[in-house]
């Protein structure tokens, strides 16, 4: 997200397609990796704190210090990914001063999930979730995505699309305390997380990853990690539409994007 606000917009407005080929996961990937050595030490998690305040503040001040901490890093050393922000990009300063954009992940989270259920379903299917304010907020852009009956098709990567009309007939919350189901699927997701902590050595004593993983067939876990393999990467996500379903969204279905 850091990428998408305070890079993009500066790519983009000089016809560069920041998404083509998966371009901004591989940056970013190399931003995660290699930021906390190369910027400078304990600079990068400066900047992304700062990042956050402006993004949540929205004021002069703050977009003031996201800059100062960007200028702060060795940002030479990645300027593909921080040359914009560190010149103050008056393009994306305006993005993160945009109300209601924020770095609140879940409409990327249930994108992601909604397409895999689609390449898993054969046919029509609902989802019942678990009450959350998060899919409340987002209520109304699920039902316009529902509704939305034109064919069209995004490709993400290798193993990820997109396509319109969707098989999914409906998303409805419920009282976990009255639902078997979504206990279980409560059960079975804090097991993952818990091994992907452990795998990522975040946590230690707990589920065995080895033990456990194998339970799960493989298109059942979907994750986001970071990769410094560039050519695979670029193979895996050639053709990549991100840009493209970006404005599609836009043009489509409003201001809940």
């Amino acid at each position: 997200m850091f990428l998408d606000y305070a890079a993009e917009p500066y790519y983009y407005e000089r016809g560069v397609n920041f998404y083509e080929n998966g371009r901004n996961f591989t940056l970013g990937s190399i931003l995660f990796q290699a930021g906390p050595s190369l910027l400078g030490d304990g600079l990068f998690d400066q900047l992304i704190a700062a990042f956050q305040r402006a993004m949540k503040e929205k004021t002069p001040e703050a977009l003031g210090d996201l800059v100062g901490a960007a200028r702060r890093t060795n940002w030479r050393e990645l300027p593909e990914a921080l040359g914009p922000i560190a010149n103050a990009a008056p393009e994306c300063l305006a993005t993160i001063a945009t109300p209601g954009v924020t770095t609140d992940a879940a409409m990327v989270v249930l994108q992601g999930l909604i397409g895999r259920m689609e390449m898993m379903s054969d046919g029509p299917y609902r989802v019942e979730h678990d009450q959350s304010k998060n899919l409340e907020t987002y209520h109304g852009l699920i039902q316009k995505l529902i509704a939305h009956d034109a064919k069209v098709e995004f490709r993400s990567s290798e193993i990820a699309t997109l396509k319109f009309p969707l098989k999914l007939t409906g998303v409805v919350q419920v009282n976990s305390v009255a639902s078997p189901a979504v206990q279980l699927a409560d059960v079975l997701v804090g097991a993952t997380l818990e091994m992907a902590n452990t795998l990522a050595h975040l946590r230690k004593g707990g589920l065995d990853p080895e033990r456990g993983t194998p339970l799960y067939r493989e298109d059942q876990i979907i994750y986001l990690a970071p990769s410094m393999d560039v050519t695979e990467q670029r193979r895996f996500r050639a053709g990549s539409q991100g840009g493209e379903m970006i404005d599609y969204f836009s043009a489509n279905f409003g201001t809940h994007t």
